[in-house]
């Protein structure tokens, strides 16, 4: 099985493209990974959130949950 992760592309001009995946932290499968692709510095908090307004600006209906993670920077 594998952990529980959310894949990105990130693209700035001036950088190479980054294709990576961050794990959720907790997740019963992170020291089991088949594909071994598990490193401490890709695993970040999900924190559930009670605000009335998202981070986007609109309002939230219900509780909401929140992923912050930092992507490295190296000029490309």
């Amino acid at each position: 099985m594998r952990p529980a992760h959310v894949h990105f592309l990130v693209n700035a001009p001036g950088y190479e493209p980054l294709i990576t995946h961050v794990f959720i932290d907790g997740d019963k499968y992170l020291d089991t990974d088949v594909v071994f692709g598990v490193k401490n510095e890709l695993i970040a908090k999900v924190e559930k959130r009670t605000d009335p307004t998202t981070p986007d600006g609109k309002p939230a209906a219900a509780p909401w949950h929140l992923m912050s993670y930092d992507f490295p920077h190296e000029a490309g």
